[in-house]
């Protein structure tokens, strides 16, 4: 079905939520934008739900209010949703808006969405000290059980590739190699990048690449000829699992997941100075407000140890007042 007919479908007054988000949510099928097909479906459900249970009616008109959009946040924090759970519904909802508007199916409301929570925060820290980033950096893998050696392994790749993500890791084909460089385009965004393979990596690089000559994928975390998302799915779980093993040995009291070496990388990167602009772009981010919430929980630490350096200037070492 294209996009064209699906427009005629919805016009008029009876446009439905329903039928429109399963025409976005195909779109994005098709693109193989799957983590965004999760995200849809997810909120199209939770949407319906709320709907069902007050008996909200489905069409467009009815569901794009300010009135009704704070009623669903509502429902949703009566439920229990966390403040991220409601900004993912309420952003997504809004993209919908947008294509909405860009369809000329709805005239737009530049203020429908300023009463509901639509920021994107990190409240908690994901990210090593230099110091644990060291530790693992240390280890002679030889000890460690094989699933632990190939998270670990996939992990330091991951933060010498300027905090990569596993599903990009994953992804990586053989002929994004050229040289001693990996130019990929990101899975989330499309934006391309080139990064440098450091001398630091080269060991773990080539130990770690597929030998089969079945594949292109440059890793041996997917096959080709399969459901290649659903592969990544069960991929992810495996490693998180197997980095948390990994932390219990090594780091113990530690939690690691597969954002830890991109938060790491990031996180470290702003404590020694780089600034936010620079960080954005190594990291491919869609802008530098995408950053600024990777390390907005860095922010008070940093401000704190400045005020540390401050107090010590001027109470002295000991912490009291010098006397004249």
């Amino acid at each position: 079905m294209d996009e064209e007919k699906t427009r005629e479908e919805v016009q008029g007054e009876a446009i439905l939520l329903t039928p429109y988000m399963s025409f976005v949510i195909g779109c994005l099928q098709r693109d193989g934008k799957h983590p965004s097909v999760h995200t849809y479906t997810a909120t199209l459900h939770s949407f319906t739900a709320f709907a069902t249970s007050k008996g909200v009616p489905m069409q467009i008109p009815d569901v794009f209010t300010v009135a009704r959009l704070k009623q669903y946040q509502s429902w949703l924090r009566q439920r229990k949703a966390s403040w991220n759970t409601v900004s993912t519904y309420m952003r997504t909802l809004r993209a919908v808006y947008n294509r909405l508007v860009a369809a000329q199916l709805v005239i737009r409301d530049p203020h429908l969405f300023d009463e509901v929570y639509t920021k994107v925060e990190s409240q908690t820290k994901r990210a090593l000290t230099d110091e644990q980033t060291r530790t693992l950096a240390a280890v002679d893998p030889t000890c460690l059980p094989e699933d632990v050696q190939r998270a670990l392994s996939y992990f330091l790749l991951m933060f010498l590739f300027r905090g990569m993500p596993f599903i990009d890791l994953a992804h990586l084909r053989r002929q994004d190699v050229n040289g001693n460089c990996i130019t990929y385009c990101r899975h989330k965004t499309g934006r391309r990048l080139t990064v440098r393979i450091p001398h630091e990596a080269m060991q773990l690089f080539e130990m770690c690449m597929s030998q089969s000559p079945d594949t292109d994928f440059l890793f041996p975390i997917l096959k080709d000829g399969e459901d290649v998302y659903e592969v990544y799915l069960s991929a992810l779980r495996r490693f998180n699992r197997s980095l948390q093993k990994m932390a219990a040995l090594l780091l113990p009291g530690v939690k690691i997941s597969s954002y830890t070496a991109r938060h790491t990388w990031a996180t470290i990167a702003y404590h020694h100075g780089w600034h936010v602009g620079i960080i954005s772009k190594a990291l491919g981010h869609s802008s530098i407000r995408v950053t600024e919430t990777y390390l907005k929980p860095f922010e008070d630490e940093k401000v704190d140890m400045a005020n540390n350096e401050l107090i010590a200037s001027v109470m002295g070492n000991n912490g009291k007042r010098k006397r004249s």
